[in-house]
């Protein structure tokens, strides 16, 4: 199948890695995809390529479950494919400190730093179950992650609310976890320009970037003064970088099947 003024010239049921010359900003990318094609041709997400057999990282068209064509970072691993919604690097020029309309449909470069979007992240998320994985790299070299066995994205009428499950991983919890400065879990997202934090002052102001505060932080990935995770990214060990990224999860479909009645099983 060819497309009209596309990036690439075909496409296969199993979709197909953009080339790294087209490594353009969220929203150009996304224009580019008009072309009314069918359901079948669009991997719903980057764990659904890598099941087609896709192994190249790179830029991917995908479509999830009930919404539009997206252009989407796909990190293959050996345990799947991971759908990449933010990465930032320390030393990369981005603004983290952005109006509300520019969180919702995403910034920056998808093959460096970026923000997917949260009307993006909300679409991919809001049918299935799925794993998320904050991933961070330290000055000294370590890497250190945090996975939830549970992720989604309320709707920006919900205001964009994080819901987060059971924490697993190598470094320490610092979102569903209540201390001085709050819980992140279940917040609504927050701007300079959209103040939906529990703090008498702007978190997001302070910060200086979008995130899920309370009153304000224990971690926070998108800022113009850094990386922050407590306990490991602060500014005596500043972390170089960090990826949020998501994959379908079956712990939840695990749980209900075994919760079935034997005669439904059977």
């Amino acid at each position: 199948m060819l497309w009209r003024g596309a990036l690439f010239s075909c496409c296969t049921r199993s979709g197909r890695a953009l080339p790294s010359q087209n490594a353009r900003s969220v929203d150009s990318l996304r224009r580019a995809f008009y072309a009314p094609l069918s359901r079948e041709y669009f991997a719903k997400d980057c764990q659904a390529a890598y099941l087609r057999g896709r192994r190249q990282n790179g830029l991917y068209v995908i479509r999830p479950k009930d919404g539009p064509l997206m252009v989407v970072s796909c990190l293959f691993l050996k345990d799947g494919g991971w759908t990449v919604l933010q990465q930032g690097f320390r030393h990369e020029e981005v603004i983290w400190s952005r109006s509300w309309a520019d969180y919702k449909v995403g910034f920056g470069s998808l093959k460096h730093s970026h923000w997917l979007g949260n009307e993006y992240i909300h679409l991919l998320t809001r049918h299935n179950s799925f794993t998320v994985r904050f991933s961070l790299n330290d000055s000294k070299g370590h890497s250190h992650h945090a996975d939830y066995y549970s992720f989604k994205v309320d709707s920006e009428g919900a205001g964009y609310a994080l819901r987060l499950g059971a924490h697993l991983g190598n470094t320490n919890d610092a979102l569903t976890v209540m201390n001085e400065t709050g819980i992140h879990d279940n917040m609504n997202f927050s701007t300079y320009d959209r103040d939906n934090d529990r703090y008498k002052y702007n978190c997001a102001a302070d910060n200086q970037g979008g995130w899920w505060y309370d009153r304000c932080r224990s971690a926070v990935l998108n800022s113009d003064r850094g990386i922050y995770w407590q306990g490991v990214c602060d500014d005596a060990n500043p972390c170089l970088s960090s990826v949020i990224m998501i994959k379908p999860s079956r712990i939840n479909c695990v749980k209900a099947l075994s919760n079935y009645p034997s005669y439904l099983s059977s």
